[in-house]
C-alpha cells in the first residue's frame, strides 16, 4: 500500500513538473532556435550578448550567428566575432562550406583583403597555442562527411540493386555498424581529453556531429552502448554549461521508441511521431523516478 501511495505521489509531481531545462537550455533551445536566428536577428543578437554576460562566450552561437551578422549588413560585428572564433576558438577556412552566406565575400569578394590578412595573423596564434589539437580537430569535422557519405552511396546501392527486405535489413545493420565505428574518432578524443569536444572545452567543430550521434541512438542495437560511452561525458559537460540538454532529449525520444518510456523526463506526447504514439498517451512513462528526481536536482531544472 504504501509503495503504491509512493508511486502514485511521484506520478503527481512528475504529470504536473513542467519541461525540464535550466536557465541556459530556455534561451539557448526555445528563444535562440535555428528560426529564431533567421527571422529575428537584433533580438537573437541582443540574448546570446546577454547569455555571455553570465555563461561566457558561445562559440557554436556565435559560429552561427555571424552568417545573419553579414546578411543584416552587421559587418563591424561580424568582423569581430569572427576574428575572435579565428584566435579564440580555432576556426577555419577549410572547414568552412560554401553555403554560408559570407564564404564568397571572405575568400574573393569584398571582405577578402580584410580576412586575409586578419586570417594569417590569428590563425597563427591558435595554431601556436593549440598545435596539440590539430589532427584531432580535423578527425572530429571528417565524422559527419563519413556519414553522410556512406549513407549515400548505401542506400543508392540498394536502390540500383532493389534490394528486398531481408537485404534492407542487412544494409541497416552494416549502416548500424558504421555508425558506431565511425564514432570512434569522437569517443578517442573525448576519452583522451576526458571532456566531450565542444567549442568551449576544445575547439569550434564547424561541422557538428549531432547527426552521427543521433545515428547511434536511432539504431537499436547501437542505443545503450553509445550511451555508456558517452553519457558520463554529456553529463560534464552539460554541468560546466558546455552543452544544452538536447542530448538528453534525444536519449529520451529514442529510448521511448526502443523500450516505451524515458529516462530524463523531457519527452512530451506532442513531440513523438505518429507511427510511435499509443492511444490515449497522456504522459510519456518513466523507466525510473528516483533517477528522474535526482536528475532534476543535480541539474537545476525546474
Amino acid at each position: 500500500m504504501i509503495k503504491q501511495l509512493f508511486t502514485f505521489i511521484c506520478i503527481l509531481l512528475y504529470s504536473t513538473c513542467t519541461t525540464a531545462q535550466n536557465e541556459r537550455d530556455i534561451i539557448v533551445n526555445d528563444s535562440l532556435s535555428f528560426i529564431a536566428i533567421y527571422t529575428n536577428y537584433p533580438l537573437a543578437k541582443k540574448r546570446i550578448l546577454k547569455l555571455e554576460e553570465k555563461f561566457g562566450y558561445e562559440p557554436e552561437l556565435k559560429y552561427r550567428l555571424i552568417g545573419q551578422s553579414y546578411r543584416n549588413n552587421d559587418l563591424d560585428f561580424f568582423k569581430k566575432q569572427l576574428t575572435i572564433l579565428v584566435e579564440k576558438y580555432g576556426f577555419q577556412l577549410i572547414y568552412l562550406t560554401e553555403n554560408e552566406p559570407y564564404y564568397t565575400a571572405i575568400t574573393e569578394g569584398e571582405l577578402s583583403g580584410w580576412f586575409k590578412e586578419m586570417y594569417l595573423e590569428k590563425h597563427f596564434i591558435w595554431m601556436k597555442n593549440n598545435f596539440n589539437k590539430q589532427l584531432e580537430l580535423k578527425k572530429l569535422n571528417d565524422i559527419r562527411d563519413k556519414a553522410v557519405l556512406i549513407r549515400t552511396h548505401t542506400n543508392l546501392l540498394a536502390k540500383k540493386l532493389e534490394f528486398d527486405s531481408i537485404q534492407n535489413s542487412k544494409k541497416n545493420k552494416v549502416m548500424s555498424d558504421s555508425d558506431f565505428e565511425n564514432i570512434a574518432d569522437l569517443y578517442q578524443v573525448t576519452h583522451k581529453w576526458e571532456k566531450y569536444p565542444t567549442g568551449k572545452s576544445f575547439a569550434l567543430i564547424q561541422k557538428n556531429y549531432i547527426m552521427v550521434e543521433m545515428n547511434n541512438l536511432e539504431a537499436k542495437e547501437n542505443f545503450e552502448r553509445f550511451w555508456l560511452l558517452f553519457y558520463p561525458f554529456y553529463k560534464k559537460a552539460y554541468l560546466n554549461n558546455e552543452i544544452s540538454y538536447i542530448h538528453f532529449k534525444n536519449y529520451d525520444s529514442y529510448s521511448y521508441i526502443h523500450h516505451g518510456y524515458q529516462k530524463f523526463g523531457l519527452l512530451k506526447p506532442e513531440e513523438i511521431q505518429d507511427s510511435y504514439m499509443n492511444s490515449g498517451l497522456k504522459e510519456v512513462p518513466l523507466k525510473d523516478f528516483d533517477f528522474y528526481f535526482k536528475i532534476l536536482k543535480e541539474f537545476n531544472w525546474n
